[in-house]
């Protein structure tokens, strides 16, 4: 079957568990976030860049920041 033997008994006993849905979604870590920004800050990034492209990122912060927004250059 193309498969290990230890591979076939650990989905032999996942869907034993969980049904064949257990199968299909199994990640081993949790979304991190703490990498989340607030919806205004992302707006006030987007427009930024949209309305002037040719920006740097040095720039972009610089600018962002006289508004309010902050985002750092990276």
């Amino acid at each position: 079957m193309g498969l290990s033997r230890d591979m076939f008994y650990r989905y032999e006993s996942a869907v034993k568990d969980g049904d064949v849905e257990a199968l299909f979604e199994r990640t081993r870590h949790k979304p991190n976030l703490a990498n989340r920004v607030f919806p205004a800050t992302d707006d006030g990034v987007i427009k930024s860049a949209t309305n002037f492209p040719a920006y740097g990122q040095a720039r972009a912060s610089n600018e962002r920041r006289k508004l309010g927004v902050f985002a750092p250059p990276a």
